[in-house]
């Protein structure tokens, strides 16, 4: 090997390990992507735990006015 075949093969391993660096960098950035969108995908399963909780409370307050209602409406009916 000569010189010129062993500084071009030198450029050529630089410039990869540049490249590979390139690419560990952006794993990186993609890791903290996955992450983020991990957190915000808990963050809306407990949203919607909330909103089902809130719903089958609601859920519950109208049955109880409805029964209500129902039970004036039949003493009324009764009289």
């Amino acid at each position: 090997m000569n010189k010129e075949m062993i500084d071009s093969l030198l450029k050529t391993i630089t410039d990869m390990s540049d490249e590979v660096k390139d690419i560990q960098t952006s794993g990186y950035r993609l890791d903290e992507h996955v992450t983020d969108i991990e957190m915000r995908i808990n963050d809306i399963g407990l949203g919607l735990s909330g909103l089902q909780r809130d719903i089958r409370n609601i859920d519950r307050d109208v049955t109880t006015v409805i029964d209500k209602l129902l039970e004036k409406n039949s003493q009324t009916n009764q009289s």
